[in-house]
């Protein structure tokens, strides 16, 4: 639970200290995830330690273990672990149509040159068409 705090706190600190960017004509439509008010923290629960329970929440819960103590394997070794269940956000997604922007990371643009041959959306086609592009952040 320390270092869950602890993890928190420092994502809250470098939200709080980062630096302000001007808008750069490289810009795109965007904006960078607030971990307080864009994350489903209630979403996290139930909770349990082991089969006991922490928290109650609105997900079903999986199977836990019956000790919250456990071993667990290290390479040939085995060291002392504790048994916490919890849903995670592990992922995350963004869509654009616009090639290199990174929608969830403040709409900046990586300049990718030419991409593609034109289809639909893509360089220099003004035919009808479709094209996006989506980028999976992995936490």
């Amino acid at each position: 639970m320390r270092k869950l705090i602890l993890c928190l706190t420092l994502i809250w600190t470098a939200f709080l200290c980062a630096p302000v960017q001007a808008a750069s004509t490289n810009a795109g439509d965007g904006r960078w995830v607030n971990p307080i008010s864009d994350v489903c923290w209630k979403c996290l629960f139930p909770m349990t330690l082991g089969s006991i329970q922490l928290a109650s929440g609105s997900h079903p819960d999986t199977p836990n273990p019956a000790s919250p103590i456990q071993l667990c394997p290290y390479g040939i070794f085995y060291r002392l672990g504790l048994a916490i269940g919890f849903w995670e956000p592990v992922a995350l997604t963004d869509v654009t149509r616009e090639p290199g922007v990174m929608v969830n990371m403040g709409g900046f643009k990586i300049d990718l040159g030419r991409t593609g041959t034109g289809t639909g959306g893509q360089s220099d086609k003004p035919s009808p068409g479709a094209f996006y592009h989506v980028h999976w952040y992995k936490y």
